[in-house]
């Protein structure tokens, strides 16, 4: 199931985003005519994969709906019953999970030595994570079918975080003797890591499957794992004793967005009439130095289902389920940890933009996001391409949008600015109207204002007249 709302792309290339789309491109709040910007909150979450949906369903009915799990044995299944949690069993699957939301942030325009420099400060909670092409071994439990008696599951990484970030954006223009108008962009970012988990498999993991013992559940085959090379790395601020959350600072790490703008405007226009940017987001990456790292490698075969061993366990932490396994394999609980002390890289990625004005107030835009991870331990976010057509004026706008995300799903949303409110999703539908396969849904809220409003007579009066005396 998808339910998303990354950074709104229709929103971003509206030019009143101001701080909100600094983000997505360092430059963007430069374009703000009005001298202050200020975000109150805005809130995005995205889930996408290709692993599960909830059947015949939209977004709003799910608030009253009762979800029944698949059964395949009891004839529960999405393909012909409504509000049933089934499953795509496809060879491979794709996770992807992003939360993202601004805290209270704002820019300001200043004029220095008759420069125009646009300044801001952003704070931002965030959770991010994905696995990519995950050899779906969970296939044949889901569709209830004997497993194969062997089976080598393929290589794969995953790597989750939550962090809190504080960022400083600093925007101005630069080449003041050339044609065109271009602006350089930059984010500073402190990143305070709360949260995170990165787990890689080395090599082919060899299992097997036999029939269960009379004792033993006769659903499940016994499985077992061999030859396996996997590392793992976590740390967590949730009480599993207590089942709460104890909020506190793990990690701590630096992040840079970059962005060069090339504008072209007519001296005497307050609208451009085109402008591309490229921008490099998320460059850096945090330490967790009291992580925990586990290795399995080498060790005995290890019997993952129905082991009475692990049945009759109550696994209160990930730590004590860690440490069963490590005595399964190697005889010993301690044998696996390796240490403390992991890194984890941020979410980088290239976005393009390209904006052209249609006639007053109306433009076309396209946005290109491309995850390019930096380190070897990165969190990933989302491919995205989106094109939009918006109306920007100063008390409101609103604007139409079709997206590609992972370049293979396609969506169709918009966004609606009405003074400090503005609500917008890249993909509308799943939100009224019933899904067969419901795995898609997006939002996007945002509450902020505009101190000092400005406008477009305002602005001609300060100018200074170039006429002859």
């Amino acid at each position: 199931m998808k339910i998303a709302a990354q950074n709104n792309f229709s929103f971003s290339n509206d030019n009143y985003s101001g701080i909100n789309s600094v983000v997505l491109s360092p430059t963007q709040a430069f374009f703000n005519t009005n001298p202050w910007d200020v975000n109150l909150i805005s809130a995005d979450i995205f889930l996408q994969n290709n692993y599960a949906y909830i059947s015949k369903q939209n977004v709003l009915g799910l608030l009253n709906a009762e979800i029944q799990i698949a059964n395949p044995k009891k004839n529960i299944k999405g393909e012909n019953q409504s509000n049933v949690f089934d499953f795509y069993n496809k060879e491979r699957a794709d996770l992807l999970m992003n939360y993202d939301a601004m805290g209270p942030s704002f820019s300001i325009t200043t004029i220095i030595k008759e420069k125009k420099y646009v300044f801001g400060l952003f704070s931002r909670m965030r959770a991010q994570g994905a696995v990519l092409k995950l050899d779906n071994y969970f296939r044949f439990g889901n569709e209830m079918v004997p497993q194969p008696s062997d089976y080598k599951m393929n290589p794969f990484s995953s790597a989750t975080m939550s962090w809190n970030e504080v960022g400083l954006n600093a925007a101005t223009e630069i080449f003041p003797y050339s044609d065109k108008h271009w602006i350089l962009g930059i984010n500073l970012k402190y990143e305070m890591g709360l949260d995170a988990a990165n787990i890689i498999s080395h090599k082919d993991i060899d299992l097997s499957a036999s029939e269960p013992a009379p004792t033993e559940d006769p659903d499940y085959k016994n499985i077992y794992a061999s030859n396996y090379d996997i590392s793992l790395n976590y740390i967590t601020n949730y009480d599993f004793e207590n089942d709460r959350y104890e909020y506190k600072q793990n990690g701590s790490g630096l992040g840079l967005d970059i962005g060069i703008t090339m504008m072209d405007k007519d001296k005497r226009e307050d609208e451009y009439n085109s402008k591309f940017s490229l921008n490099i987001l998320d460059i850096g990456s945090l330490n967790f130095r009291q992580g925990i790292n586990h290795s399995f490698k080498n060790g005995k075969t290890v019997w993952l289902q129905n082991n009475p061993v692990f049945k009759d366990e109550d696994f209160t932490t990930p730590e004590d389920y860690l440490r069963k396994i490590s005595q399964e394999a190697y005889g010993d609980e301690n044998a696996s940890f390796v240490g403390n002390g992991f890194r984890i890289g941020l979410p980088t990625s290239i976005n393009a933009n390209y904006s052209q004005r249609v006639k007053e107030n109306h433009f076309i835009n396209f946005n290109w996001i491309q995850r390019i991870p930096f380190f070897k331990n990165s969190v990933r976010r989302n491919n995205m391409v989106n094109a939009n057509y918006s109306v920007q004026k100063e008390a409101f706008g609103y604007g139409v949008s079709t997206s590609l995300s992972e370049y293979k799903h396609l969506y169709f949303g918009g966004y609606l600015r009405l003074g400090p409110l503005i609500l917008g999703s890249e993909n509308l539908f799943p939100v009224f109207f019933k899904h067969k396969h419901l795995h898609a849904a997006a939002f996007y809220l945002a509450i902020k204002f505009y101190p000092f409003w400005d406008n477009e007579l305002k602005r001609h009066r300060r100018e200074k007249c170039d006429c002859e005396k």
